[in-house]
């Protein structure tokens, strides 16, 4: 279901809004231009703040189980679009699935395609004299509350999935035939009421952009933590490597597709603070076809009356 003026109003310019801008670039102030963080009109001119009907929503789904949802909060950068939501299909790689119940329609995922302005840009170049180097081409951030279940028959607000990205590319790659790019994926999630059990953040290439051919992903495994430890999501391009690394608790789940481009990375565990999540998928594209385009995906859910493991 598409985020429109239908089930939604713009309060990007509202006491509320503003105080959303304001949390939100609080959170993010290490993936946001410094220049905006501080700035109410620097921001409300780079972002918008949406309050989401989500009984409206959840109308649209088609499903027939009544869904415990309230009004959703949205900060998300002007240049985002088709803002959607969609049943969760990645449901069906929990270990708990019972395929007889099948998807739970009521854990959505928030769909949005990130767009840039030079998407069309040539990124090769020939210079003997300089050595290939990464350049990141693109970054932002874009927030999600959320609203999923009831507590003593009132409904509140239960967790949060922040999402950032980046967008990389290999300059004076040397090669003739194709330009090699990498995307980062990151969420930070975390939670109000009950406890957090998951938090998710998923990419694809956008078939409205060029095709793309895989080069590499990390992790590349799913892990389990005793601890928090660093963990790194380095990959290759051609000649050069774009590094990265976040701090892993508890459990990662990777789920990478055959589809080129196409990955995403939970955090599972059951927590009543902030968990994140990470991944990078790098990929290569033809010559002069552009730069490649992405769709992200995100959520997060948590559990009431339950106890750390």
């Amino acid at each position: 279901m598409a985020v429109s003026l239908a089930n939604s109003a713009d309060i990007t310019q509202t006491t509320a809004g503003a105080a959303e801008l304001t949390e939100f670039a609080t959170r993010n102030s290490a993936s946001l231009d410094s220049a905006t963080t501080g700035d109410i009109a620097a921001l409300r001119s780079k972002y918008k703040v949406l309050n989401v009907n989500m009984t409206k929503v959840a109308a649209t789904l088609g499903s027939t189980k009544v869904c415990e949802v309230k009004d959703e909060t949205l900060v998300a950068p002007k240049s985002a679009a088709n803002i959607t939501y969609r049943v969760n299909p990645e449901q069906e790689f929990e270990p708990d699935y019972n395929p007889a119940l099948g998807l739970d329609p009521c854990k959505l995922n928030l769909e949005w395609e990130a767009v840039a302005t030079d998407e069309t840009a040539q990124d090769d170049g020939v210079d003997a004299t300089a050595r290939p180097y990464a350049q990141m081409i693109a970054s932002d951030c874009f927030a999600r509350k959320w609203h999923v279940e009831k507590l003593d028959e009132i409904k509140k607000k239960s967790s949060w999935n922040d999402a950032c990205y980046q967008n990389w590319v290999e300059r004076l790659d040397g090669n003739g035939s194709w330009n090699y790019y990498t995307k980062k994926a990151l969420s930070t999630c975390g939670v109000t009421h009950g406890r957090l059990i998951s938090c998710g953040h998923g990419v694809e290439r956008n078939t409205a952009g060029p095709a793309v051919q895989w080069l590499d992903w990390a992790p590349t495994a799913t892990q389990d933590r005793n601890d928090c430890r660093s963990r790194g999501i380095s990959v290759s391009l051609l000649n050069v490597s774009v590094g990265g690394e976040f701090d892993l608790c508890e459990r990662q789940v990777i789920n990478k597709y055959a589809t080129a481009g196409k990955m995403s990375s939970y955090w599972k565990g059951k927590v009543k603070s902030t968990r994140s999540t990470a991944h990078q998928v790098a990929v290569k594209v033809g010559q002069n076809a552009g730069r490649p385009k992405w769709k992200h995906w995100t959520n997060s859910d948590v559990c009431w009356g339950c106890f750390a493991d």
